[in-house]
C-alpha cells in the first residue's frame, strides 16, 4: 500500500518502495507524489521467497517466477495503478521481474509476461548447476517454458531455460516485439536425453531478436543435447534477427515449409554445428513461399553439409565452413 498521509512527517521527502515514488510532505499531507514509471519489480528467489509474497522487495520475494509473472500480468492489465487505471487503453506499463540464481533450479513455466523485462542474477546462463537462474527440472523430462499465449515486449537477460528428452527448452506459440540477450537454452547438468529443439517457435513470431545466446549444445554428455538448435514452423517468422549465438544440435537451424511469411530475417555472425554431437546439416530451409526469405549472413559452420535451403545463392552471404568461404552450389 501507499505511504499516505504521515503526521509525524511534518515537511520533507518520503519514498514509498512499492510505488517507487518520491513523496513531498507539508504538515503531515502528502502534497506531491513523483513516480518514476508507473510500472513494478518482481523480486523472485526459490530458497528465501514464499508462495504468499507479494514479490516487492528481496524480503518479501515470490518463490517461483510463474507467480511474478501472473502479478505482472495482473497489475499491467490495470494500468499499473492500483485498484484499476481510469484509462482502460493503458495496458502497455512495463514490469521488472529479477530472478535470483541459487542453487536449485525454477518450475517450469507455461506462460510469459508481456512489456516486462526478465532478468537472471546470478553467474552466467551459459554454465550449468548452482547459482544460474535456470528454468526447468534438473532432473525431469519436461519442457523448461511451454507458453501457447501470445507475448509481447517481452526482454529476457542471463536467464537459462532447460528442456529433457523429447521436450523443448524453450516453446512458443506467437511472439512480437522482444528480445533475448545472454541466454541459453539447453539441457540441464543432469542429462535426461534429447530435448527435440532447444527453441521452437510453433506459430507466428516477428521482430525478435537474439543476441550473444547459447542455443542448444548441452553441459552433460554426448548425446544430451537437443536435436535441433532452432525450429520454426510457421507461419509466420517476421523482422528476426538472431546474431552472435551459438547454435548446436544434430541440425543446427530448421525451417519448416509452413514458414510462408519470413521477410526481413537474418542469421548474422553465428557458429553453427556441433556440440559435441555431430551436426548433419546447419541450416535445413524449406521455405519455397519467396515471400521475403531469411538470409544467412556471416555465419560459421560446423557441420557435415552448411546448408540444405532454397534459392541459396540468393540467401547464403559471406559464411564460412571447414574453415573457408563458401561459395557456388555450397553457398
Amino acid at each position: 500500500m501507499a505511504i499516505g498521509n504521515i503526521p509525524a512527517r511534518k515537511r520533507g521527502f518520503g519514498y514509498d518502495p512499492v510505488t517507487r515514488s518520491l513523496g513531498v510532505y507539508t504538515d503531515g499531507q502528502l502534497t506531491a507524489s513523483f513516480p518514476p514509471t508507473p510500472g513494478r519489480t518482481y523480486f523472485v528467489n526459490n530458497i528465501t521467497g514464499s508462495t504468499t509474497g507479494d514479490g516487492l522487495s528481496w524480503a518479501t520475494a515470490m518463490s517461483e517466477p510463474s507467480y511474478a509473472i501472473t502479478a505482472s500480468e495482473t497489475y499491467r492489465e490495470l494500468g499499473g495503478v492500483e485498484g484499476g487505471a481510469s484509462v482502460t487503453t493503458n495496458d502497455y506499463v512495463r514490469n521488472t521481474i529479477i530472478v535470483q540464481g541459487t542453487g536449485t533450479a525454477y518450475t517450469k513455466i507455461t506462460a510469459l509476461p508481456s512489456y516486462c523485462d526478465l532478468i537472471g542474477l546470478g553467474a552466467d546462463a551459459r554454465g550449468t548447476g548452482a547459482g544460474i537462474a535456470r528454468i526447468g527440472s534438473d532432473s525431469t523430462t519436461e519442457h523448461g517454458c511451454a507458453c501457447t499465449d501470445t507475448v509481447r515486449g517481452l526482454n529476457v537477460y542471463n536467464i537459462q531455460f532447460q528442456g529433457g528428452s523429447a521436450k523443448y527448452c524453450f516453446s512458443i506459440s506467437s511472439m512480437y516485439r522482444s528480445r533475448f540477450e545472454n541466454c541459453s537454452f539447453m539441457t540441464p547438468g543432469v542429462a535426461t536425453g534429447q530435448p527435440t529443439a532447444a527453441f521452437y517457435s510453433s506459430s507466428s513470431s516477428g521482430s525478435l531478436v537474439f543476441d550473444h545466446c547459447h542455443i542448444g549444445g548441452t553441459s552433460c554428455s554426448k548425446g544430451t543435447e537437443p536435436l535441433i538448435g532452432m525450429k520454426i514452423t510457421g507461419p509466420g517468422w517476421t523482422n528476426c534477427l538472431v546474431e552472435n549465438c551459438f547454435i548446436a544440435g544434430a541440425q543446427g537451424i530448421t525451417v519448416a515449409s509452413t514458414a510462408v511469411s519470413t521477410w526481413g530475417s537474418m542469421f548474422k555472425s553465428n557458429f553453427i554445428g556441433q556440440s559435441p554431437t555431430t551436426c548433419s546439416i546447419g541450416v535445413n530451409d524449406d521455405c519455397t513461399n519467396g515471400n521475403g526469405y531469411i538470409i544467412y549472413a556471416g555465419n560459421y559452420f560446423q557441420a557435415t553439409a552448411p546448408f540444405d535451403i532454397e534459392d541459396n545463392i540468393n540467401r547464403a552471404v559471406g559464411n564460412y565452413w571447414k574453415g573457408a568461404l563458401i561459395t557456388g552450389a555450397n553457398a
